[in-house]
Parts: structure tokens; sequence; C-alpha cells
């Protein structure tokens, strides 16, 4: 689960763009599929749409705490075509 948190902030900020906001919706999604599905782990337990459910928000504050730290460290700037 941190893994996911600082991956996506880590990738949101490296990347820079807003889509990436999706990531831990769809690492989330595999997670818990994979987990349910029994394809890896010991699946899931009691609760745990209310564990996926804190720590997908988590995951998304993360990236988007990314993005907004690149775009604070480095804000785009306008491209002039030459002439």
């Amino acid at each position: 689960m941190v893994a996911i948190w600082v991956g996506s902030a880590m990738l949101s900020f490296v990347v820079g763009r807003w889509w990436t906001v999706l990531v831990p919706a769809v690492a989330l999604g595999v997670l818990y599929s994979g987990l349910k599905g029994g394809w890896w782990g010991h699946g899931v337990g009691d609760g745990w749409p209310v564990a996926m459910a804190l720590v997908l928000g988590a995951g998304l504050f993360a990236a988007v705490v990314g993005v907004a730290a690149r775009a604070y460290v480095r804000p785009r700037t306008e491209r002039v075509a030459p002439d």
C-alpha cells in the first residue's frame, strides 16, 4: 500500500501530468482484483472495501500533491513557434 502511495506521488511529480492521478485507481483495482480472485496473496478479509477506499483516497491525494508540487517547482512555459 505504501508503495502505491509513494509510487503514485513520485510518478506524478516526474511526469507532471494530471492523467497520472488515475494511476492509483488502476493499481488498486488490479491489486484487489488479484487478491479477491486468489491470483496472489491470501485473499481479502473483512472490511476490505473500506480499506480499499481509504488506500485509494490516500493514493489519489498523493498523486495530486505530486502533480501540484511539480507545477510549483517547474511551471510550464509557453512554446513559441519559430518564424
